[in-house]
């Protein structure tokens, strides 16, 4: 009995202590496995901070070489703006005087430095951008900045250019006094009522990868563009602009939208100068249609005839509304060749481009406005883009356009008529 109670009790300390190794090797097990996961945390941590210190590093090092001018990018830009005239005027596409103006408007709306980047840096940034269409690794070498640095001033004096739209790009009321190359008594006098003349001009364009409208962006010549319209004085100055339509749509249709929303509006008893490929109205004073009507082909006639003869009044009326309007196409092509931006886009978010095209004509009326004695305001002739030498209806004209273009207006036509005949009169009795 006793020897089987002791075999019994053997039995039950012998799974006791099977049980307590049991339980001592998992204990273990779990332990080894903590102390593994924490020393594979702790490699690499180890790893993410010397691969830190590794990019940190390099960093160093590239912004060493890069930024290695013995001028810093304020250093530079007043050194230019101390330094001879045209040194400003190269880089900047406007005189010093215009510069440090602008500069000092700016200011005075609210821009600020950014951080160690001074107002003069950050002008001269957008303005090299928008003068000379550098891509910004350029501006940023150029600068002694970062990418994110140039970037961010850019837009940020792009806003600030685009706030002052509202003071230099002014439409025109009905108390606006008569040009003074429409006095009486003067060949373009019959012409007493108009106040500009309007025509749209494509822009290259890069619309946004995941608009659905994208196509629509394409003009008849296979280009990505926008269709920006524009009303310019007899100053040459921009007294409306609408930028951001699709490089296939209408001008017709770009200014009859401009009408209904606002954008353009035309004061009592005036009107604008248009080309054929608009309707003629009270408010848009058109050419005739299918008559002898670009500058270049009036030219050409008065070159091989010795002077300027008309077969009908017609084509008298149409020389001299194209001499008019021909201020349109110059102030196209001054901003055009100030801004090279416009003629080769960057590929930026489409909202930016479209201030990109309200910046260009601000800047250009406020250069005109402060400097209008600029060298660029002086085209050469055949500068002027009146190269055409097409008859009767604009170049642009097609199948799309036709079906676009309404029929003229009654009141637009008597006004049309009344100037016609009183040209046409004036001429006989000379």
């Amino acid at each position: 009995m006793d020897s089987d109670f002791d075999d019994v009790a053997n039995q039950d300390v012998w799974s006791d202590s099977k049980d307590d190794s049991k339980k001592n090797d998992s204990d273990s097990d779990d332990e080894i496995l903590v102390q593994h996961m924490q020393m594979a945390g702790l490699m690499l941590m180890q790893q993410a901070i010397r691969r830190r210190d590794k990019i940190r590093i390099c960093y160093l090092e590239w912004k060493q070489v890069q930024n290695d001018r013995p001028l810093s990018g304020a250093a530079m830009i007043t050194n230019q703006l101390q330094g001879h005239p045209h040194r400003c005027y190269a880089n900047y596409r406007m005189s010093t005087d215009v510069f440090n103006t602008l500069c000092n408007e700016l200011r005075s709306k609210g821009l600020q430095c950014n951080g160690d980047v001074i107002i003069e840096e950050q002008v001269g940034m957008l303005l090299e951008l928008l003068g000379h269409a550098t891509k910004l690794r350029k501006i940023a070498e150029y600068f002694q900045h970062s990418l994110e640095t140039v970037w961010r001033c850019i837009h940020n004096v792009l806003d600030y250019v685009v706030k002052l739209s509202s003071h230099y790009i002014k439409q025109p009321k009905s108390n606006t006094p008569r040009h003074s190359k429409l006095a009486d008594g003067t060949q373009y006098g019959l012409f007493k009522d108009a106040i500009g003349a309007i025509d749209g001009t494509h822009i290259p364009a890069f619309p946004n990868k995941n608009d659905k409208t994208k196509e629509r962006f394409r003009n008849r010549k296979g280009e990505f563009t926008q269709n920006v319209l524009a009303a310019v004085d007899f100053d040459g100055k921009f007294l409306a602009v609408v930028a951001g339509w699709e490089g296939s749509a209408h001008d017709n249709t770009v200014l009859r939208s401009a009408v209904q929303e606002r954008l353009l509006r035309v004061p009592s008893g005036k009107y604008y100068l248009v080309d054929a490929g608009y309707a003629n109205s009270s408010q848009f004073l058109a050419p005739y249609r299918r008559v002898c009507y670009h500058l270049g082909t009036f030219r050409d006639r008065a070159r091989s005839q010795g002077e300027y003869r008309y077969d009908t009044p017609q084509e008298l009326f149409n020389h001299r509304h194209a001499q008019l309007r021909n201020v349109v196409e110059k102030t196209f092509g001054v901003v055009k060749n100030r801004f090279h931006i416009l003629k080769d886009m960057s590929q930026f978010n489409f909202d930016t481009q479209i201030q990109i095209v309200g910046a260009c004509c601000t800047l250009h009326n406020f250069i005109k406005h402060h400097d209008a004695s600029d060298e660029m305001f002086r085209v050469p002739q055949g500068m002027d883009g009146s190269q055409h030498n097409g008859v009767g209806d604009d170049d642009n004209s097609h199948e799309e356009q036709q079906q676009e273009i309404v029929t003229d207006l009654p009141s637009g036509t008597n006004l049309r008529e009344h100037i016609k005949d009183a040209l046409w009169q004036m001429r006989q009795n000379r």
